[in-house]
Parts: structure tokens; C-alpha cells; sequence
């Protein structure tokens, strides 16, 4: 049965000719006008769905949907938060008004358990009893109600989840027959590194690939996956894994999924329609036209509008087809740095999919304002906005060899210490074993001396010293909160040698932490850029909006 989170993502908008936002899918600002307005303290990831009920579009007035409560708000009044499981009983009600009676006001009357009743009225652009159809089946249907956030990028959930999803993967691979060649090898490995697999998980999936006969029955791999995934993320979690799979199939010489039998075998098993297949062929082959070099900028937008547009159709968010990142190899926060290039930052709607210390946390949150920083989008040719995604597929491509790199390491080690276990072993065996190592080990300096360089040029994008007081007034809104955190747990307190009138003294400052890895200094990196934190009129802003608040507080307390 689904949960009441994926109930109401598909179903609320029925009840709203328009004004209706569904996760993850709602503006920024106008997320945070409402979670401060509405009064709401959780997360902001686990927000289901506004109905903005104002005339300018601020979302401060309307209904709030979570999936633990419904928040109303009617203009210049205080919330109203009623927790479904309060719910008594639903009625739409049909009320005579005007002093002869000739209108009718439409309402719905929330009773709750022992606290009274509410009215939901005045809502512009809602089907009052399409609503009140919807409450009574939140309150018949379900019995347990919790919050969740809304969508969890792949590499951001479990381990076994990404084993089981890449194990999959594979059985596909040896399916087709022939074994797991170097395409399949390498496509797959690129899936590993936009997962972010840990390096134990990548060992076992590379001996799996060489031995067939232990490869799991798909039907267990599927369970085990569905067992993983995030409350209400099941559909997203298959759209996903079909895409993947059929980029496998296509790179390795399939035509069309009529021929892709894997897929046909275990389609029951994944509940997928046939537009949400399609919906995946079709984002696999936009992916591969934005890298060729007769597509124009314009032509990516376009694309990109119509991909949006059918998964509109389908009823499933383009965040889905997105949950691993791209076939070509950029991942998902690279991915939307690419669109805000070209002002659709807010394309596949990832915000709302920040849960933790990741790459995902950035995804949305500010990009455009910080990819316009970066870039200067305004003035970038064609070319250059291109190059930019085409630098995130090399970025993604190079980590994948340094993994690559290695493998190769520990499997020469293992063949090393089974030579020198068995006396009697042929000199020229040995002898290519030490040009094996010999390789190998320069391949680890190589990539060494790249790491190095990239995180010094990934250092270059981040504050040396922390302005405390600034990354504050920067991460004033609930939905960039988690960056402030993200950024300060970056930064320690060290102390300084300075010279001042001639003496030298010791200062206290916040810097980078030494043992940061090149990928949290990427994550540190994007979180700057995305709250604009070397922007000028982004601190401003901050500081303005600073004062003011002061200023708000002082003026209440001379009146109170």
C-alpha cells in the first residue's frame, strides 16, 4: 500500500484548478515565505505540497500539506495546523448566505478529535469537495502518518540499497550474453562512481563481475531493493534503475526496447507503465544530444521544457528520471549547475532533496545565484555554458579512473602474494608482475599529483578564512539552513602568526579543516557558490535583512 506521502504527491493536485505546488517542485522563496508564515518547524524537504492563496504569489496564505499534517493559513490570520490523525470526520458543506439567502458559501468542516472543528474557505482556484473527497480518504485509508522528505538522491541512500541497484545492473549485463565486456565494464563503474560507493562495496561488485554463477536471482535483488528504499521513493527508486538499465542496453549495441529482453522479463516486478518507460528513453537520448556539438543552447532548453513536459503527462517528476544523475556521466548536482547556466536552475526541482552532508544538499538551493557568480552567465557564449557540463562529465570520468586505478593496485597486490605463496613460479610471470605493479603504482603517483592540484584549485573556491557573522546572514531562510551547518562543520578554529605595528601577535581564525577530501571540498566549494557568499549584493541583502530583523525586535519591545 502506498504511504500517505505518495498518496498525496499524486493525488493533491486534482483538488486545485491552479496555484497548486507539489514537491519538489515548489519555488524557493516561495517555499520559505510559506514554512515561515504557516508557522511550520520541520524540515523543509518533507513539505508535500502549498496552495497559494494569494493574489501576488507569495505563498503565505493557502494550504500547507505534509505527511503528518495540513496547515491552514487564511489571509491576515494565524495558522490553523490539523494533524490528519486528529481528524474525526470530513463534510462539505453548502451554505446559504446574503440577507435572502441567494448565495452559497462552500466550506469544509474539519472536526477534530476532542479539540473543536475548522473551516477551510475563501480558497480560490480549489474544488472544495474534490478537497474534502481527498481528506476523508487520508483519514479512511490510512492509519499512520509521518513526515518524510519528499526525494532522496541515489547516492544518498543506503549502502545496500547501491549495491543491491548496481547489482541489478549486472545481472543485465551478463544477461545479454557474451560476459561483461569493456563497455559494460566501464559503463558500469561510471554508475559507481556517481553513486559514490564506498571502496568494500566496490570490491565485492568487481569480483561479482567475474563470477557469473553467484550473481543473485533478480527477483531477490528487487525485494532487497524495495526493502532499502526511502518511504514513498519506490516508483522514483525503478524509474531510475530502468533508465540505467537501458542506457546499458543501447551503449552495448541494443536498438530499441522492443529487443531489450531483460526489461521484458522482470518488468512486472518493477510496476512501470509504458510512458514512464518511455519517459526513460527519452531522457537517455536528450542526455547524449546536450554533449553533441551541433546543439544549441537553445535546443537543450527546448528539449529539456518538452523531457519536463511529458513527465508532467506521466505524473512523475523529472526529479526521477534524474535520482543517479545522467547517463553521460554528470551526476545530479552537476547536472542542475548545468541547467542554471542556461536559467532553468530549477528545471528538475531538486531542492527539496537536501537531506544530509552530500552533493545533494546543494542541488537547488541557490544554484542559479551561484552558478551566475561563477560563470557570469549573462555573458557566457554558447560554447562556454557547454563546456561547462562537458567539464562535469571529465570531472566524473577522471574520478572514475582514479577508482579504476585502484582496482588495479589491489588486484596486483592479491596476484603478488599468491606468486610469491607458491615456489617454482616462472620468472617471466613475475617479472610481468612487477611491470604490473610497477604501472600501477605509478598510475597512484599520477593520480596523486591530479588530486592534489584539482583540491588546490577547489580550495581557491572557498573562503580561507570563515566570515562566521556573514555565512549567518546568508543562511537566514529554513531551506539553506542545512548549508550553514554543512559549511561551518568544515571549518575549525586555528591559530595565526600575524604581524601588527611591527610585533608579531597570535589571532584566532576559522579555516579550512586540513583532512577534508577533494569530494567535501566540491560539496564546500558548490555550498559558497550557491548562497553567494562572495557576491556582494547577496551580503547585503544579508545584512540588511539582519538589521532589519534587530530592528523589527526592538520596536516590539518598546511597545510591549
Amino acid at each position: 500500500m502506498k504511504s500517505i506521502n505518495t498518496y498525496l504527491r499524486e493525488n493533491v493536485a486534482s483538488a486545485f484548478a491552479k496555484n497548486i505546488h507539489v514537491a519538489p517542485q515548489i519555488d524557493e522563496k516561495r517555499l520559505n515565505n510559506a514554512i515561515k508564515a504557516f508557522g511550520f518547524s520541520g524540515e523543509p524537504g518533507s513539505i508535500i505540497a502549498l496552495f497559494d492563496n494569494t493574489l501576488m504569489g507569495s505563498g503565505k496564505d493557502g494550504l500547507l500539506f505534509t505527511g503528518e499534517q495540513l496547515i491552514y493559513r487564511a489571509t491576515f490570520a494565524d495558522p490553523i495546523s490539523v494533524a490528519y490523525a486528529a481528524i474525526e470526520s470530513v463534510e462539505y458543506l453548502q451554505t446559504p448566505t446574503g440577507s435572502k439567502n441567494d448565495k452559497i458559501e462552500h466550506s469544509i468542516k474539519l472536526t477534530r478529535k476532542g479539540a473543536g472543528s475548522v473551516s477551510l474557505l475563501n480558497l480560490s482556484h480549489c474544488d472544495l469537495q474534490a478537497l474534502a473527497k481527498l481528506l476523508q480518504n487520508v483519514i479512511s485509508d490510512f492509519e499512520e502518518f509521518r513526515e518524510e522528505q519528499q526525494f532522496v538522491p541515489l547516492d544518498e541512500m543506503s549502502e545496500a540499497l547501491k549495491v543491491a541497484y548496481l547489482k541489478i545492473t549486472i545481472c543485465m549485463a551478463f544477461d545479454t550474453g557474451g560476459g561483461i565486456d569493456a563497455k559494460r565494464f566501464a559503463e558500469i563503474l561510471l554508475l559507481m562512481t556517481r553513486l559514490d560507493l564506498s571502496t568494500a562495496s566496490r570490491f565485492e561488485l568487481r569480483a561479482l563481475m567475474g563470477a557469473p554463477s553467484e550473481v543473485r536471482p533478480v527477483a531477490e535483488l528487487i525485494s532487497h531493493l524495495d526493502a532499502e528504499c526511502p518511504p514513498g521513493q519506490t516508483k522514483s527508486l525503478h524509474i531510475s534503475l530502468v533508465k540505467d538499465l537501458i542506457n546499458l542496453h543501447f551503449v552495448t549495441g541494443g536498438k530499441s526496447i522492443d529487443d531489450f529482453a531483460f526489461l521484458k522479463t522482470h518488468r512486472d516486478l518493477l510496476a512501470l507503465t509504458d510512458a514512464e518507460i518511455d519517459l526513460a528513453v527519452a531522457a537517455i537520448r536528450n542526455d547524449y544530444d546536450m554533449l553533441k556539438e551541433d546543439f544549441t543552447d537553445d535546443q537543450i532548453v527546448n528539449a529539456l521544457k518538452l523531457l519536463s513536459a511529458k513527465a508532467a503527462a506521466v505524473g512523475t517528476p523529472l526529479t526521477a528520471v534524474y535520482l543517479s544523475g545522467s547517463v553521460i556521466g554528470m551526476s545530479a548536482a552537476g547536472l542542475t549547475s548545468g541547467l542554471a547556466t542556461l536559467g532553468m536552475g530549477g528545471l528538475l526541482g531538486l531542492s527539496s532533496m537536501a537531506t544530509g552532508i552530500g552533493v545533494a544538499v546543494l542541488i537547488g538551493v541557490g544554484a542559479y545565484t551561484g552558478m551566475r557568480k561563477l560563470t557570469g552567465a549573462n555573458e557566457l557564449t554558447k560554447s562556454k555554458r557547454r563546456e561547462l557540463m562537458l567539464n562535469e562529465v571529465i570531472k566524473q570520468t577522471q574520478a572514475t579512473i582514479s577508482l579504476l586505478i585502484q582496482d588495479i593496485n589491489f588486484i596486483t597486490l592479491r596476484l603478488n602474494d599468491l606468486i610469491s605463496a607458491h615456489d617454482g613460479q616462472q620468472e617471466e610471470l613475475k617479472r610481468l608482475s612487477l611491470q604490473i605493479r610497477q604501472l600501477s603504482n605509478a598510475g597512484a603517483v599520477l593520480t596523486g599529483k591530479s588530486a592534489d592540484a584539482q583540491g588546490s584549485a577547489t580550495r581557491l573556491r572557498c573562503a580561507r578564512f570563515l566570515d562566521a557573522a556573514r555565512l549567518k546572514s546568508l543562511t537566514r531562510e529554513p531551506t539553506r539552513a542545512k548549508l550553514h551547518d554543512l559549511i561551518i562543520g568544515c571549518y575549525e578554529e586555528q591559530v595565526f602568526v600575524q604581524q601588527k605595528d611591527g610585533k608579531s601577535e597570535e589571532v584566532k581564525k576559522l579555516a579550512i579543516r586540513p583532512e577534508l577530501a577533494q569530494r567535501d571540498l566540491e560539496v564546500l566549494a558548490g555550498a559558497f557558490e550557491a548562497i553567494g557568499y562572495f557576491k556582494m549584493a547577496d551580503v547585503l541583502a544579508g545584512t540588511a535583512a539582519d538589521a532589519a530583523g534587530k530592528a523589527k525586535e526592538k520596536l516590539a519591545g518598546l511597545f510591549s
